[in-house]
């Protein structure tokens, strides 16, 4: 029952945080294991420019080069491509900030 739940939140979050707009920026989440060395060179391999890391070093946010850049994030590994500013509200909400 638990890995139902978990694979309807998992597609859940992978449908309902889709970026609108991607080329104004995305937020690509791996493994939780995954070193930030591995996140910055697998996020930007898949055809983007880093910005920044996410908060945690397996989320990293890029400009991707144009509107295919998270079906290859997701061939290179990828569990989420996500909106950044989902990210935003989801960091703000863990660290208790209004």
């Amino acid at each position: 029952m638990a890995c139902l739940s978990l694979g309807a939140l998992y597609g859940a979050a992978r449908t309902g945080l889709t970026p609108r707009d991607p080329s104004q920026g995305v937020a690509v989440i791996f493994a939780p294991w995954t070193a930030a060395d591995r996140t910055l060179m697998r996020a930007a391999s898949a055809g983007s420019r880093f910005v920044r890391f996410g908060g945690l070093p397996f989320i990293a946010v890029v400009m991707p080069d144009d509107p295919h850049y998270a079906d290859r994030a997701f061939a290179g590994g990828a569990w989420l491509v996500i909106d950044p500013k989902a990210l935003a509200g989801c960091s703000a909400a863990l660290s208790g900030q209004p």
